[in-house]
């Protein structure tokens, strides 16, 4: 039995084993309602945030912050600094943006179900 044959079933179980944990330290994408009534959305992780907002997409880093969670590139100039369900959006040269989380599990299709259905017309009144 040659040396390659043991290493490469291992290689593959590293691969998929890291593979794995890579996509379960994102905490799945949410979204943001902002108070110009734009959206945000963000995928985040412990390290990284990946946001998505007026057509551009930023790859942002944690930067260590005590009371807040900051996700920040200065290259780019944008910061996005999270407090419970607030967000607030910097972009260097913009007015800060304040956002709000909107509650995907609540949703209708999150459910699992079809949202309702609009009222039907009153019935005509008998004569």
């Amino acid at each position: 039995m040659s040396h390659l044959t043991l290493v490469r079933p291992a290689a593959r179980a590293l691969l998929l084993i890291g593979s794995f944990l890579t996509a379960a330290a994102w905490a799945g994408q949410v979204d943001y309602q902002c108070d110009d009534g734009s959206v945000m959305k963000g995928d985040f992780s412990p390290r990284v945030a990946q946001i998505r907002h007026d057509g551009q997409t930023w790859t942002l880093q944690r930067v260590r912050d005590s009371r807040e969670a900051r996700y920040a590139s200065g290259k780019e100039g944008v910061t996005v600094t999270m407090v419970q369900r607030n967000a607030v959006l910097e972009r260097k040269g913009e007015p800060k943006l304040s956002c709000k989380l909107v509650s995907q599990a609540l949703r209708p299709e999150s459910l699992g179900i079809a949202p309702p259905a609009p009222p039907a017309s009153a019935a005509p009144a008998p004569r």
